[in-house]
């Protein structure tokens, strides 16, 4: 027979849940918060970044939203996401400790999901020592060398249609393959994306079945069922409000509360960007280009690849327009749109070019070198 307190158990957990979220929305009234916007299911809306940056036109910059039971700020412009990210780093320099980040990043103790702490300071000067250093010394030439290697490949399909978002995939992972573990070949990547789940199944049932025989062998109520070392948590701290952190354009952020910066919104900003939604590469060119680009992020949490990625990226053009000319498989662009897509991230439109090699017009014109 299944114990009473079993059966009672998941009622007891919803009521304590719902009652958490009545006096958080309680102890909240008398703060001067972001606007919310109606509803639950933002997450899965097409294109996300898109539509929290469309929300802005009747609520401004900066919102909430409800992920779940869970209130998120969101940050839509270049200037409210510098003043939190820059200005105000030491307040938002965190990160969420939620058990999807625990499960997949040792218990959130690396330098991209891990907390704001003594520790992840050390990684990430340490890290970006190390990376500053290597692109210095000698990671130009290993990047260099791979890169004539994919040139290469490509001429081995010369005038045939290539999914060249594919490739640079590749080239990328090789790259950082290389850069890490001395080898420009990686695992298979279904492979290894099996194996993983495995381990993650495995862990998750493990831990279920030891939460079940406790509870079934000694009950609920047993002492035996409760038995830790760590104190169990008090009525007050589930229920407990933290006071208000900072502010941000006026508005109240209490401490714990998650803020998310939408990028996509300060690339489309309109106060700082003519016609953003225009496709207008001169923008970065000559002496009054614009530098207000957020693409690696800012503040503490900026990315720490970007020196890399920068060196990627102009070994990897120079060689490819040297040695290429780029035309559409059909003669049509491909499209600007992104792919309709449920997630963080903007994913483009599947698409071909035609890499038609270039006629030598001095010695070594027409070589990857």
């Amino acid at each position: 027979m299944v114990p009473v307190g079993l059966l009672l158990l998941p009622l007891l957990l919803a009521l304590l849940a719902g009652a958490r979220l009545l006096w958080g929305q309680w102890k909240l009234r008398s703060l001067h918060l972001p606007p919310l916007v109606p509803g639950f299911l933002h997450l899965l809306q097409p294109n996300l970044p898109i539509y929290l940056l469309g929300l802005t036109q009747k609520l401004g910059p900066i919102y909430r939203v409800r992920l779940g039971l869970q209130d998120v700020v969101v940050l839509n412009s270049k200037r409210t996401i510098e003043e939190a990210m820059v200005r105000k780093w030491v307040d938002f320099a965190g990160r969420p400790q939620i058990p999807s980040y625990k499960l997949v990043s040792q218990h959130c103790e690396d330098i991209s999901l891990g907390d704001y702490s003594l520790l992840w300071k050390a990684h990430k000067k340490l890290t970006r020592s190390a990376l500053l250093l290597g692109i210095r010394n000698s990671m130009e030439p290993w990047v260099e060398q791979l890169t004539q290697e994919f040139c290469e490949r490509m001429r081995a399909q010369a005038g045939a249609p290539v999914t060249i978002q594919k490739e640079f995939s590749f080239l990328t992972c090789s790259i950082i393959c290389y850069l890490t573990f001395g080898d420009k070949f990686f695992p298979n990547p279904s492979l290894w994306r099996l194996k993983q789940a495995l381990e993650n199944r495995d862990h998750i049932v493990e831990k279920q079945l030891r939460r079940h025989k406790v509870g079934t062998v000694c009950g609920p109520g047993s002492p035996s069922a409760h038995s830790s070392d760590a104190p169990a948590p008090e009525l007050g701290s589930f229920f407990g409000i933290p006071p208000v952190l900072d502010l941000i354009f006026g508005y109240d952020i209490p401490e714990g509360m998650v803020v998310i910066p939408n990028l996509q919104g300060a690339h489309l900003d309109e106060t700082v960007w003519e016609q953003p939604h225009e496709f207008r590469p001169d923008r970065f060119l000559g002496p009054g280009a614009n530098p207000c680009v957020l693409a690696f992020g800012c503040g503490a949490r900026v990315c720490l690849g970007e020196p890399l990625a920068r060196l990627e990226l102009f070994v990897v053009l120079v060689h490819l327009l040297r040695a290429f000319t780029l035309l559409p498989p059909a003669g049509a662009l491909p499209s600007l749109q992104p792919y309709p897509y449920c997630g963080l991230n903007l994913k483009i439109q599947p698409f071909q070019v035609r890499l038609q090699p270039r006629e030598a017009e001095a010695p070594g014109l027409g070589e990857c070198q």
